[in-house]
């Protein structure tokens, strides 16, 4: 029973730790009080009637009726304001319980002093406890101010009677200042100073455990999201190196479907369309696109682990858009429609385009789940100004708050689901685009949309280079890789461009075909990681033997291995995998072209001399 009542004691729904604790004693205290001056009135006049109405009753200045009115009506205020004290507390009202009793106290002390006078030797404890709790409950305004109304009630109590009839009130300030107890007065003023000085020594000191706790807290929450994104590096690096180790035969399959899919543009357009090879041909496209979707996943993570290299050249940003139209359309819903606005100039920039569309490709997938419901996305490309291509990505749908808009470029801050954001993309976008020179910016209104502004410099015109002639003879390709199919692939798309292709599947092979060479190669096609060696390597012995052979390295990923990002010699190029094969067969005409005019320039200078 004892048990349950002390727990009913310390249910009170107040939220503030220190009154929470006080609220539990002030019960157990307005209790005691609303017990005792009822039930000590009631002894008193029962078995000390003669007493009280000698000393008290008979002497005071208003008369006997009127000092027994005021006593009983003043012990009847005080118990009600005790009782009601605790109704007060148990409704989370602690303060105005505190306050509300604290008064009737004093008020009922103004009027009992008043009328029975102040005594020398009166001790009243009472009023001790109320100047304490005002200060320990209430706080030093409090304290303060339940001292001066103090003093106003010692002063009460001394006023001469003579006051209401003595015209002379000079005569009374001075007799009531005579008569003020300055005992008394400076006893209260030690106990205040004293209870002043202690509660603000314990207000400060639980100011600074406060703070120290808010601290401690900022700190538990700043480690736990450090380590959440520890925890989260840690799983990204992994998928990185899981994603390096699969790069190079997941973009071989990548690049075998791209050549099966590029043989649809063996059809005659000038022959009338069949049907069903119509269907295969358009069948191949959406293969061609799913293929390129797949090689921008990879590049995605490859970029982001940094595994992936950067190969900046000057092109056209409303050609690299126009390009990657079909792939932007397949990932919009039917429920989102896509409009994009270009420019009817060339726009040229200074970007690694594989880069640039993954940016493109982040953004546009940032709009699709900005509106699961649908709506509508708006990309648009044109010239700020004669320095600068502005590039906008424009949403409708519900728009990002004010207070995450400054961390939308975090690195792992998302507010998608678990399953369906890593909070890398815009991340991977923020770092290619100011890593190209240029500035993305983020404008948005809740249920206005979001608008993604990117600016980048704008480049001096792609210069329209002019054919150089090849050689006379086919031009003679040795084609290096490990991958049978893609190599397969690869042979059939150079030989129908006209080149002589001779093929090998390793650096074994390689060595072969240089001791029993007849005729050196034009150019040299190698894969970068191979069973037995790797591309560097195998280029760098090939160099005592074909010292100026222009040489095309084709990876996943040319860096992972910790070579450098540049080429190895002055005629080396790079080729990251995926790709077409009219692209790779583009870029042996044209180093074929280029060693064919050097070597040209080169006869023609030795046979001036």
């Amino acid at each position: 029973m004892l048990q349950r009542l002390l727990s009913w004691f310390q249910r009170i729904p107040i939220d503030d730790p220190v009154d929470r604790r006080n609220g539990v004693f002030m019960q157990w205290m307005l209790l005691f009080e609303g017990l005792r001056m009822p039930l000590n009135k009631l002894y008193l006049l029962l078995f000390n009637w003669n007493y009280m109405r000698d000393t008290l009753y008979d002497t005071a200045r208003t008369g006997p009726r009127v000092a027994i009115a005021i006593d009983l009506a003043t012990d009847v205020a005080m118990t009600l304001a005790a009782w009601i004290g605790i109704w007060l507390i148990r409704r989370g009202r602690f303060r105005p319980a505190v306050a509300l009793y604290v008064g009737v106290v004093l008020a009922s002390a103004a009027l009992a002093y008043g009328t029975f006078g102040y005594h020398e030797n009166f001790v009243d404890l009472t009023l001790v406890v109320v100047l304490a709790l005002s200060g320990l409950m209430l706080g030093r305004r409090a304290l303060w101010t339940t001292y001066f109304v103090l003093m106003l009630v010692f002063a009460i109590g001394v006023i001469p009677p003579q006051i209401f009839s003595d015209a002379r009130l000079w005569r009374v300030a001075v007799e009531t200042y005579i008569a003020f107890p300055g005992r008394a007065l400076m006893s209260y003023l030690l106990i205040a100073i004293v209870i002043d000085r202690s509660i603000n020594a314990l207000r400060e000191s639980l100011a600074e455990s406060n703070a120290h706790r808010r601290e401690l807290k900022r700190e538990i929450a700043e480690r736990e999201r450090t380590q959440e994104q520890l925890l989260h590096a840690q799983k990204m690096d992994a998928v990185g190196k899981l994603a390096s180790g699969i790069a190079h035969d997941m973009n071989n399959v990548l690049g075998i479907i791209l050549g099966f899919a590029m043989e649809r543009d063996r059809l005659n357009p000038d022959l009338p369309p069949d049907e069903d090879a119509q269907a295969m041909a358009d069948a191949l496209e959406g293969v061609e696109l799913a293929a390129r979707r797949g090689a921008a996943v990879c590049s995605k993570l490859l970029n982001f682990s940094r595994h992936d290299v950067t190969h900046t050249e000057t092109f056209d940003a409303v050609s690299a858009l126009r390009d990657i139209q079909p792939l932007l359309r397949q990932l919009m819903p039917s429920s989102v429609h896509l409009s994009i606005d270009t420019s009817r100039n060339g726009l040229p920039i200074r970007f690694d385009r594989s880069q640039f569309e993954l940016a493109l490709l982040n953004l546009a997938s940032n709009a699709r789940d900005a509106m699961p419901d649908g709506g509508r996305c708006t990309i648009t490309i044109a010239s700020h100004d004669a320095s600068t291509v502005t590039l906008s990505i424009q949403d409708s749908g519900a728009g990002i708050p004010e207070e995450l808009r400054h961390r939308i470029f975090e690195p792992f801050f998302t507010t998608k689901p678990v399953d369906r954001g890593t909070g890398l993309g815009l991340s991977v976008v923020y770092s290619l685009i100011h890593r190209a020179g240029g500035n993305i910016t983020v404008h948005s209104a809740p249920s206005g949309g979001t608008i993604f502004r990117i600016q980048l410099p704008m480049a001096d015109p792609v210069a329209v280079e002019v054919p150089a002639a090849l050689p006379t003879d086919r031009v003679r390709v040795w084609l290096i890789d490990d991958d049978d199919s893609l190599r397969g692939v690869l042979a059939s798309a150079l030989e129908k461009g006209g080149c002589a292709v001779i093929e090998a599947a390793s650096g074994a092979e390689t060595d072969r075909l240089v001791e029993h060479m007849a005729r050196p190669p034009h150019v040299l096609v190698c894969d970068y990681r191979m069973s037995d060696t790797d591309g560097a390597s195998l280029l760098r012995r090939l160099r005592h033997t074909l010292p100026s052979v222009p040489a095309i390295l084709i990876s996943a990923y040319l860096d992972s291995d910790g070579s450098a990002a540049a080429p190895e010699d002055i005629y080396s190029e790079r080729l990251p995998k995926p790709f077409p094969p009219s692209t790779l067969l583009a870029r042996v005409l044209a180093a074929a072209a280029r060693r064919h005019a050097s070597a040209m320039e080169t006869s023609q200078l030795t046979a001036s001399k």
